[in-house]
């Protein structure tokens, strides 16, 4: 017997459009969507989160602990520089009616001429701080300063209530050289120093280098004129400043030239 086909409903007959144009349309609207969701999802979580960052904070920066983001340090000020320079100043003042040595010279202090022409009297504990160059002729004591000097713990002189004494030069070109120690740290010297019948010039250098000062103190007359000298002084190391008192003119055949009481280091 033959066999019968089954009758395929005419619906199915129908001619229809390509296949993928059905579901494509669904599909791509899914698809927008789910992106859309992401997105939003992204930049919250991007606010809320910060990205960690492993770079190294530049000088004057510091990363914050919760965030790893560098924040700005406010910049050190300028430290000062602490190297030394070669230097010495001045300053000239008049010599008071009475002169305390021993309250003055903290470090050392150094008087000439109270017991004779060669002798220094100077301070027990003083270390021989200031020293005075080798003696030349001519060399004379005197009594002629107009201003006194006294001190005590002195040696060998231990004490003094108040002298006039001192040494003098006679002659263009003689004259005194002292030393005392320098080094980094600040240091003042004072200087009594004077002139009869002279033009006396003052020259202080630091032989760790830098450049020579000097300056003039001038008395015509035949009566002495006196000066105190404030000299400061640095060295960029260990050394010493040196100090010539010469007489550079003499107004005085006999006996014109310049005059040094005494000197104190502190």
């Amino acid at each position: 017997m033959p066999r019968r086909r089954a009758k395929v409903p005419p619906v199915l007959l129908e001619p229809k459009g390509p296949w993928w144009k059905e579901y494509l349309g669904p599909a791509a609207v899914i698809l927008a969507g789910v992106l859309a969701v992401l997105t939003v999802a992204g930049v919250l979580y991007g606010l809320s989160h910060p990205p960690a960052t492993d770079a190294t904070p530049l000088v004057g920066e510091v990363a914050d602990p919760a965030t790893g983001v560098p924040i700005p340090l406010p910049s050190p000020s300028p430290s000062m520089s602490t190297t030394p320079i070669d230097d010495i100043t001045f300053e000239r003042g008049t010599v008071p009616d009475t002169v305390n040595l021993s309250s003055e010279g903290k470090i050392d202090w150094v008087h000439w001429g109270e017991e004779g022409t060669y002798s220094l009297e100077r301070a027990t504990g003083g270390g021989f701080a200031i020293l005075e160059g080798t003696p030349s002729s001519p060399r004379r004591r005197h009594t002629l300063s107009p201003e006194k000097f006294r001190w005590t713990g002195g040696t060998p002189a231990p004490k003094d209530t108040g002298t006039t004494s001192g040494i003098r030069t006679c002659g263009k070109g003689h004259g005194f050289t002292l030393s005392a120690p320098a080094g980094p740290e600040p240091q003042t010297l004072r200087l009594y120093v004077g002139a009869v019948a002279a033009r006396g010039e003052l020259r202080m250098s630091l032989n760790t280098g830098g450049e020579t000062v000097t300056t003039t103190f001038e008395q015509k007359g035949t009566s002495m004129a006196t000066a105190r000298y404030t000299v400061s002084y640095r060295a960029s190391a260990t050394g010493k400043i040196s100090i010539e008192w010469i007489t550079d003119k003499s107004y005085d055949e006999d006996c014109g030239g310049v005059a040094l009481q005494a000197a104190t280091l502190f």
